[in-house]
């Protein structure tokens, strides 16, 4: 019961968060917004026992993502004139069809989450989980690294150059 309190107390906050990261008219903020999201999910892994995966979620997502976005939106300081001219006429056409499709997905998530067996997480299941990723999975890590390294040397880049 208590862990069950716990995922919809975390899911809500996860939803109001990413509510408020897409209508908060700072983008510093909407970071902000983001980086209460993903510690989020960091929260949902820990109640599935899955430590390894949440310790990757604050480390990889809530730290350095959050901080390389933070270094782009502080050097390329986006201008927005008025908040309304982000909202354009396809909004009404976009709400419409994430109503129509929430129903379906959410039977098919309903239906999937009752088939699926109970699983635990041991230190067996962590250790190859962590082999596999400094390991086979080595190179993607380091590719991704570099991809987010190019991220902020142009963010930089750019920043420099309006100046």
């Amino acid at each position: 019961m208590t862990g069950l309190v716990l995922f919809f107390g975390i899911s809500g906050v996860i939803v109001a968060s990413s509510i408020a990261m897409l209508f908060s008219r700072d983008f510093v903020r909407s970071v902000l917004f983001l980086l209460l999201a993903l510690c989020s999910f960091a929260g949902l892994y820990a109640l599935l026992d899955a430590t390894f995966l949440a310790l990757l979620q604050l480390f990889l997502y809530a730290g350095a993502v959050t901080v390389v976005l933070v270094f782009v939106v502080m050097l390329t300081r986006p201008k927005v004139a008025d908040f309304s001219h982000l909202l354009q006429r396809q909004t009404i056409y976009a709400g419409v069809a994430v109503v129509a499709l929430f129903a379906p997905i959410a039977d098919a998530l309903v239906r999937l989450a009752g088939t699926l067996p109970a699983a635990g997480t041991t230190a067996a299941s962590t250790r190859v989980l962590a082999r596999a990723l400094m390991g086979e999975y080595a190179a993607p890590f380091e590719i991704a690294s570099l991809v987010l390294l190019a991220a902020l040397v142009g963010a930089i880049y750019l920043a420099r150059e309006a100046e």
